[in-house]
């Protein structure tokens, strides 16, 4: 109590006075003293007292009336009059400024205490249910709610000024009668509407949730959601329902946008010419759409039940993971590309540009992946024939700056020799004893052949690399072959001392063209009798491989060195030595070998050390009845 501030209005003051001292001694502080209503308003403004003391006759222009309605409009301050009598004109005024209490002069101690304790107690009161008020008023208007009340059996209906707000009225423009509200109802839902009340009342159910749309004085139709509460005290009162109506049209709205962008992104997802497919943050499939099946070979159930790790090609597994590992942990951006490989259920590599999303909850968390796969399989299959086909070019054309080199230094050295011969015996044949004549010949018949075999392995070439040599596949007995071979070379390996073997069983029968095997056995037996000295051997043999038949032919020669053996079978390496009588080759023969062997799916290598002879090995498919 001894913290209530009292303002006191009173021209009196003696009487002012008089009842500063009561109060005192009530235990009341005093705030101040006021003598006309101006004053009055003044000293409130300024002092802010608890509650005023207000002498409804004061002097001046303004009297206690129209002070205490300045007051309670401005600072809602509670007040009680003073006064000595009031006529009724008097009272019907006081009455409309609310005050809290009224003190007929004069008046005991014990009445002022009475008429201040209540006043100040109804006044703690009001402003608990001011706050309460304006906190309902403040709620019911930012979530558009209005109230409404019905009496069913009665038809009657109340509405409050929300209600007519959320319909777009003024609370004047919209009266309660409730054909007025069922008209605002949208004609579709009013049957369905009807009938769902209806259903509510014949139940035993107290509380109902309704939600329709309506339409709104602008035009425009809203969705709103009415909840009420069933009370009947009992039998003798009538139904009474009270509840709310909230407009839940923005929401509403984005619920149907959401619905319409899912169905959107389903369509999409499903009816897309690309995989995609959703993924948790452990990296399981929860739906795929028929695109990503198609391009991996699953169904769609198997690949419920798969995780991107068994789909991934075990390279690129640590770049995946890195990158899934760096988006959920906000090290990247949270969509990415990267171009990986699949495995295919049948274990085929599959190509693809993976552009993975990450998608983030309300709270900013990671929640899922969307991921979308573009089958890049034949590109990536272009791009890689397109670099075997710039290394073909590029052998191609080192082949081909080989083939003119060959042209124009190994062509012109036989034609030099056959020119330089020629000319000689031209011009001095009359001179040339029979010796003579005859070493110029045999130098004339050598140079001759060793220009034919060159032009024939560069026509042999030249045929191959343009396509006009068609492999021609048959079935070759081995030994027949090389039987035929080594007559053929018999008189060159006699020449030399150097006996020819054929170890070949007569029973291996290969499929191959007879006429690159053929050659290829002619230039291996010749190469070794090159390159073997007088009274040496060459052994030509044969064995069964798996599906192949692997060919040997091994000399006792001079052998060849490791650095050199990564030439011999080289058109841009350009190798080339003389034989053990000084025999010139023509830098083909081998290269030849290998393109032949190879034309016909086998291979050609070489084991040999220097001094220590040569042994080439190549296979050809066998042939199987």
């Amino acid at each position: 109590m001894t913290d209530t501030k009292i303002l006191i209005v009173e021209d009196e003051v003696i009487v002012a006075r008089n009842i500063e001292k009561r109060l005192i001694n009530a235990g009341y502080k005093v705030a101040g003293i006021a003598s006309s209503g101006e004053e009055a308003i003044d000293l409130a403004s300024s002092l802010k007292p608890d509650l005023v003391l207000m002498d409804i006759k004061l002097k001046g222009k303004m009297d206690g009336i129209d002070a205490a309605k300045a007051i309670r409009n401005s600072y809602r301050l509670p007040i009680i009059y003073l006064t000595s009598y009031a006529d009724e004109e008097t009272f019907q005024r006081a009455k409309i400024t609310e005050p809290f209490g009224y003190l007929i002069k004069p008046f005991e101690l014990k009445e002022l205490n009475r008429s201040v304790e209540m006043a100040l107690y109804k006044n703690k009161i009001d402003n608990k249910l001011l706050g309460n008020q304006q906190r309902y008023e403040i709620a019911v208007h930012a979530g558009k709610t209005g109230v409404w009340e019905f009496w069913p059996n009665e038809k009657k209906y109340f509405s409050d000024k929300n209600l007519k707000a959320l319909h777009g009225y003024n609370e004047d423009e919209l009266s309660d009668n409730q054909d007025d509200w069922t008209a605002l109802v949208y004609e579709e839902d009013r049957a369905e509407m009807a009938e769902k009340f209806q259903e509510f009342l014949d139940s035993n159910e107290r509380e109902f949730l309704l939600e329709h749309r309506i339409y709104k004085k602008d035009g425009t139709i809203g969705w709103v959601i009415d909840r009420g509460i069933l009370f009947q005290p009992d039998s003798e009162k009538p139904l009474r329902l009270i509840g709310t109506t909230t407009d839940i049209t923005e929401f509403k709205n984005a619920e149907l946008a959401l619905i319409e962008s899912e169905e959107r992104f389903r369509n999409v997802f499903e009816s897309s010419g690309i995989g995609m497919a959703l993924l948790g943050l452990d990296s399981n499939f929860t739906k795929v759409n028929k695109s990503f099946c198609e391009m991996l070979g699953y169904s769609y159930n198997e690949l419920l039940q798969m995780n991107m790790r068994d789909i991934t090609h075990p390279a690129d597994m640590n770049k995946t993971m890195n990158i899934k590992y760096q988006m959920v942990n906000g090290k990247s951006e949270s969509s990415r590309n990267v171009e990986k490989r699949y495995l295919h259920k049948s274990g085929e590599t599959i190509w693809a540009i993976a552009t993975i999303s990450l998608v983030k909850d309300l709270n900013d968390k990671p929640h899922y992946f969307i991921a979308q796969i573009q089958n890049i399989t034949q590109r990536k299959k272009a791009e890689e024939q397109l670099v075997r086909y710039a290394e073909e070019l590029k052998i191609t054309n080192q082949s081909k700056d080989k083939f003119f080199s060959i042209i124009s230094h190994d062509l012109r050295s036989p034609f030099n020799a056959l020119l330089g011969i020629t000319e000689y015996m031209a011009q001095y044949y009359e001179d040339m004893n029979s010796d003579e004549v005859k070493e110029s010949v045999n130098n004339i018949y050598s140079s001759s052949k060793k220009l034919y075999n060159l032009i024939v392995n560069l026509l042999e070439w030249s045929r191959l690399h343009t396509g006009r040599m068609e492999v021609e596949k048959t079935i070759l007995n081995l030994n027949e072959a090389g039987k035929e071979a080594l007559n053929l070379l018999n008189e060159n390996a006699s020449a030399k001392k150097i006996d020819l073997v054929n170890n070949i069983n007569e029973d291996i029968n290969v499929t191959a063209d007879k006429y690159m095997i053929d050659t290829v056995l002619r230039n291996l037996i010749s190469n070794s009798i090159k390159f073997t000295k007088p009274g040496g051997h060459i052994i030509l043999s044969a064995i069964r491989l798996g599906s192949m038949a692997e060919v040997s032919v091994e000399d006792n020669g001079i052998g060849i060195s490791e650095k050199n053996q990564e030439k011999i079978f080289r058109i841009d390496a350009h190798f080339q030595i003389d034989g053990t009588a000084n025999e010139k080759g023509t830098g083909l023969g081998l290269i030849l070998c290998k393109e032949f062997v190879e034309k016909n799916h086998g291979t050609i290598r070489i084991e040999s050390k220097e001094n220590e002879g040569c042994k080439f090995i190549f296979t050809i498919p066998l042939h199987y009845n």
